[in-house]
C-alpha cells in the first residue's frame, strides 16, 4: 500500500510539474515542497507499522538527490526547480535499507534521467529549429561559413574514413562522426542562441534564471554570469528602480521536467514491458 500511495503521487506531481514546465518554464516551489513533505509525512506515518527502515529509506535517497541537485545546480546545469524536483524524487524513491535489489532503483531512475533526458532535449531542440527553420538555415550557413577551414578539415577526414571503410567494414560507422558531431554543435549552439537566449525585465527574473551575461553599471561589473538566487533577483530589481538597468540577458532551457516523468515511467513499467515484448520472440 505504501508503494502504491508514494507511486500515485509521484505521478500527480511529475504530470502537473511538466505541463506547468512546458507552459512557464518554470515549477513552483509549492509543488516541490509539497512532493517532498508528503513523501516523508507518509513514510513517518507508515514507518509505525512497517518500522524505522521506510523513513531512513527516504532520508538516504534525499541526501543522495540533494548532493547531485548541488552539483547540477550550481554548475548551471539545472534550474532550482528541478533540482527541488530530484530532490523529491529522491524520498519517494529512497534507498531500501537493509540493501537489496531495490536499492539501485534511485541510481537506474537518475541515469534514465539522464539518458531520457538527453534524447529529450535534442528532440525538442530540433522541433525548435524545424519551426523557425528560416532563422535556423540563415544562421547555420553563416556559422558553416565561419569555420570553413575546420569544415574542410573534417570534409577530408571523413573521406579518409570513407577509404578505410572499404578495407575495414567495421569502421563505417565512425563515417558519420566527424561531420555530424560538428554540425550537431553548431545546430545546438544556433538553437540557444536564437530561441533560449532572450533580453528580460529584472521584475520579470525569478530564481534559478541562468544570467548569462555580466551585468553592468557605468562599466562595472555589478553581477557576473550565474544562476540567480533570490538575493540576486532583488538586487537586480533594485537595480531597475533605480534606473540603472534596464535588461537582463538570461537563458532559458529545455523544459525539462518532463523528462522526470519519462524516467519514473520506465521505472515503474519498464521492466514489465521489456518481459511483455521479449515474450512475443522467446
Amino acid at each position: 500500500m505504501l508503494d502504491i500511495i508514494l507511486i500515485t503521487i509521484a505521478f500527480i506531481v511529475l504530470f502537473i510539474a511538466s505541463y506547468i514546465d512546458i507552459r512557464t518554464r518554470e515549477v513552483p516551489d509549492w509543488l516541490n515542497y509539497g512532493l517532498i513533505f508528503s513523501a516523508f509525512g507518509i513514510r513517518i506515518i507508515y514507518s509505525f507499522s512497517l518500522g524505522w527502515e521506510i523513513i531512513l529509506s527516504g532520508i538516504l535517497g534525499f541526501i543522495v538527490c540533494l548532493g547531485l541537485a548541488f552539483l547540477f545546480y550550481y554548475t548551471n546545469q539545472w534550474g532550482g526547480g528541478d533540482s527541488k524536483l530530484l530532490m523529491g524524487m529522491g524520498a519517494i524513491i529512497g534507498i531500501t535499507y537493509p540493501f537489496d535489489a531495490s536499492s539501485w532503483n534511485l541510481l537506474f531512475f537518475f541515469l534514465a534521467l539522464l539518458f531520457l533526458g538527453a534524447i529529450y532535449g535534442l528532440i525538442f531542440m530540433v522541433g525548435i529549429a524545424v519551426k523557425k527553420r528560416k532563422i535556423f538555415m540563415k544562421e547555420f550557413i553563416k556559422s558553416v561559413k565561419s569555420k570553413k577551414k575546420l569544415s574542410l578539415f573534417l570534409i577530408i577526414l571523413t573521406i579518409i574514413l570513407i577509404v578505410f571503410s572499404v578495407l575495414k567494414i567495421y569502421l563505417w560507422p565512425l563515417i558519420f562522426f566527424p561531420l555530424g558531431l560538428f554540425y550537431l554543435f553548431i545546430s545546438i549552439n544556433i538553437v540557444e542562441k536564437t530561441c533560449f537566449f532572450k533580453k528580460v525585465k529584472p521584475e520579470h527574473l525569478t530564481e534559478g534564471d541562468w544570467l548569462i551575461e555580466d551585468v553592468k553599471v557605468k562599466r562595472k561589473i555589478v553581477m557576473g554570469a550565474k544562476t540567480l538566487e533570490k538575493e540576486d533577483v532583488w538586487k537586480l530589481r533594485f537595480l531597475e528602480r533605480e534606473n540603472k538597468i534596464k535588461k537582463v540577458l538570461i537563458k532559458e532551457g529545455v523544459p525539462f521536467v518532463p523528462s522526470f516523468l519519462f524516467a519514473y515511467l520506465l521505472l515503474i513499467f519498464g521492466q514489465k514491458v521489456f518481459t511483455w515484448v521479449l515474450s512475443f520472440f522467446v
